[in-house]
């Protein structure tokens, strides 16, 4: 009988063992070859986080996570964009969920020209859909508050890399650009502001002007030192940019236009800088950082005229002469003809 029982505590103490070994094996083994990233969306309950497991290949026995889940009293699901390492084990992964330990990541929205496209390119990257995006950057109280409107709020978005959570909410966005614009008005561009005779608002519609006029970096401070002669000479801008945003304004639809035409310039709009000195009210796009510093930092020179270069090449001929500034007109609209460009 001793021997029985010896034989039967020895069976049982070695399938102890190897229960324990498979158990450790189970849960502090790594989960994946290589690292990926899982999303668990806000609402998600504990058996759809186990099927978002199951699809990427990370639950390996339901049975064991559940007790396991259990015994570390995982029962309150965090929302987030989690980063799941190579050499990351069910252990670490439980605790990570539980604790609610996403990884940031970083967004960008730059070439923007409304909130509307900004909130297109931001659900794309965020939790938050555009629906949601749109109705808080059209937020009224948030207007009331901040002092904007749907148009002069272009500017609190300066297009950069910032680092986020996922599940940033669309008020948590906006409180987080208006800390960064804050943060991009220092004391010493704000003196360069006021030195050139504009407010920060000035300086962003400007900026936006600038970056519809030309998307070469090196060529933005050139544009920018032209309109600001043209300001100090109290000449018209004659933007055809800005002509292009008012036929937007007024049709209530994007356009697309090469070819800015006569008849285009008589719009009536505070929008039109062929009709009326000074800057517009509002930006015409979302300025990105370039084009404000651009501003800030222009070239000096004597240039009060602009055409793009019939190459197409995105640059411009400048000069300060009316005659010569008529002949690269001619030219380029030559060029346009010849391409079949009428709109």
């Amino acid at each position: 009988m001793r021997k029985i029982r010896f034989r039967s505590t020895t069976i049982l103490s070695f399938v102890a063992v190897i229960m324990a070994c498979f158990i450790y094996q189970q849960i502090f083994s790594p989960l994946t070859k290589s690292s990926q990233i899982i999303f668990v969306p806000t609402g998600t309950n504990f058996e759809v986080l186990k099927d978002t497991l199951k699809s990427n290949d990370l639950l390996k026995n339901e049975t064991l996570f559940n007790l396991f889940c259990s015994k570390k009293n995982y029962n309150t699901i965090h929302p987030g964009r989690y980063f799941i390492s190579a050499e990351m084990d069910a252990n670490s992964l439980v605790n990570m969920l539980r604790l609610g330990a996403q990884k940031p990541l970083n967004i960008i929205f730059n070439n923007t020209s409304t909130i509307q496209d900004m909130a297109g390119k931001l659900s794309y990257q965020i939790e938050a859909d555009s629906l949601a995006l749109i109705e808080t950057f059209t937020n009224e109280m948030f207007y009331a508050t901040y002092g904007f409107n749907e148009a002069s709020i272009r500017k609190l978005f300066i297009p950069n890399t910032y680092e986020v959570y996922w599940t940033i909410t669309p008020i948590e966005f906006l409180e987080r650009m208006q800390k960064e614009y804050n943060h991009f008005w220092t004391v010493e561009r704000l003196v360069k502001s006021k030195k050139l005779g504009l407010n920060p608002h000035e300086i962003s519609v400007l900026a936006s002007i600038v970056q519809k006029e030309s998307s070469k970096a090196d060529e933005q401070p050139i544009v920018a030192g032209l309109y600001l002669n043209r300001l100090d000479q109290g000449m018209k801008l004659q933007s055809d940019p800005t002509i292009i945003y008012a036929m937007k304004e007024r049709d209530g639809f994007d356009i697309t236009i090469k070819r800015v035409l006569n008849k285009d310039l008589k719009i009536d709009s505070p929008y039109n800088t062929y009709r009326y000195k000074g800057l517009p009210p509002n930006p015409i796009c979302i300025p990105e950082m370039s084009s404000l510093l651009s501003v800030l930092n222009y070239k000096k020179h004597d240039y009060v005229y602009m055409c793009a270069k019939e190459d197409f090449s995105g640059y411009h001929n400048f000069t300060k002469s009316w005659s010569e500034h008529k002949r690269n007109a001619k030219r380029f609209q030559n060029a346009l003809s010849a391409e079949g460009v009428m709109r």
